[in-house]
């Protein structure tokens, strides 16, 4: 049987389109024993979908948004990773 580790490492990544057969199997059985893990594949799936939905739409709708999106994009290009808040 698969661990949770197992489970989520093959969900987040995507492997599980390459996995075999018997894999998929194993990792919907312990999806149906799992809350856990069901949540979390839940959880991605949203996620994924949400991201989905916030690039569909063009980015120039809204000029405050682009102005702010563009900032935040350079602050996480600069990505020194100090917080300044502290």
């Amino acid at each position: 049987m698969l661990s949770c580790k197992d489970v989520t490492q093959l969900c987040a990544s995507e492997d599980i389109r390459r996995a075999t057969f018997a894999q998929r199997i194993a990792v919907r059985v312990h999806l149906l024993m799992c809350r856990h893990c069901r949540r979390y594949v839940r959880e991605l799936s949203a996620i994924g979908a949400a991201t989905r939905k916030a690039f569909a739409k063009p980015v120039a709708e809204n000029p405050k948004r682009t102005a702010f999106e563009e900032r935040v994009l350079a602050e996480i290009r600069r990505g020194d990773g100090t917080d300044k808040r502290d």
